[in-house]
């Protein structure tokens, strides 16, 4: 549980989101002490004693890791630069819930975090307010969608993650390669079908698994859907944000996909049996 600890701290300084799946953990573990009827007081302390060691270990860890960054002279930081995490939020809620050029060249131009902090506070406000209840709802929902819906993870639409002007030039199969990823490649929009394909795949093994209740499954289930809150308050719109949550997206297909090939088996025969019925 310590190690655990550990490697939860060690993650939320590297990337905060990614500690996500752990809370899902920690929560199944604890709700799980409400499945059975009949609680046994061991078990009970047990899974006490387990949450608390993982908690006061990560909150020391936590304060040891903090206190080294905080002191530490390798490296100058200016603290009064950093962006909050409001920022993400504030960029969350405006144009399509994606990266917003403006309010990143404004936190650029603010001298003090503090400073940071009230602008996209007052934003956040003004943008929510304009929405309003119903306008949020809609807007929360299209989000969602683009969140979810590309399967390519938006692949060649931004960044310069490939040198070089991206024109297919070589031969044999570095040739054939260059050809599906690169953005003038003639084979692209097959790579991309490929790729929603296999996502339209993934999501369905994941759907129609729902009658399997194990402990796994939902742990998996539940950091799914805080991923998926978590990409709607926070920096959105585009599907290369579930890159990160990938890991989680692969495990559930996989756990799942032998009870979706039964669920799918079943309707299509209770399809074809209502059609014969029918014609009949």
């Amino acid at each position: 549980m310590t190690l655990f600890a550990l490697l939860v701290c060690g993650t939320y300084f590297i990337k905060p989101s990614a500690i996500i799946p752990a809370i899902a953990i920690g929560l199944i573990e604890t709700l799980s002490l409400f499945k059975e009827k009949r609680v046994l007081l061991p078990e009970v302390l047990k899974k006490t004693s387990t949450v608390l060691i993982v908690m006061f270990s990560f909150i020391c860890l936590y304060t040891i890791t903090q206190n080294k960054i905080e002191h530490q002279t390798l490296i100058h930081v200016n603290r009064e630069r950093a962006i909050p995490a409001v920022h993400f939020m504030n960029m969350g809620i405006s144009g399509d819930g994606g990266y917003n050029a403006q309010d990143t060249l404004k936190m650029g131009e603010l001298a003090t975090k503090s400073e940071k902090i009230e602008y996209s506070k007052q934003m956040y406000v003004k943008r929510l307010k304009k929405l309003g209840v119903i306008g949020y709802f809609y807007f929360i929902i299209q989000k969602q969608i683009n969140n979810t819906a590309d399967g390519s993870f938006a692949w060649g639409k931004e960044g310069h993650f490939i040198q070089g002007d991206q024109i297919p030039k070589s031969h044999g199969l570095k040739g054939v390669l260059e050809n599906y990823l690169y953005i003038y490649g003639k084979n692209v929009a097959d790579f991309r079908f490929i790729a929603q394909f296999i996502w339209l795949i993934i999501l369905s093994c994941i759907f129609f698994g729902w009658h399997n209740k194990s402990q796994t499954t939902q742990t998996i289930r539940l950091g799914i859907t805080g991923a998926f809150l978590f990409l709607l308050l926070f920096e959105g719109g585009r599907s290369r944000y579930i890159i990160q949550f990938l890991p989680l997206f692969l495990l559930g297909a996989s756990l799942l996909v032998n009870d979706s090939k039964q669920i799918i088996k079943k309707i299509i025969d209770a399809t074809l049996l209502k059609r014969t019925n029918y014609e009949s």
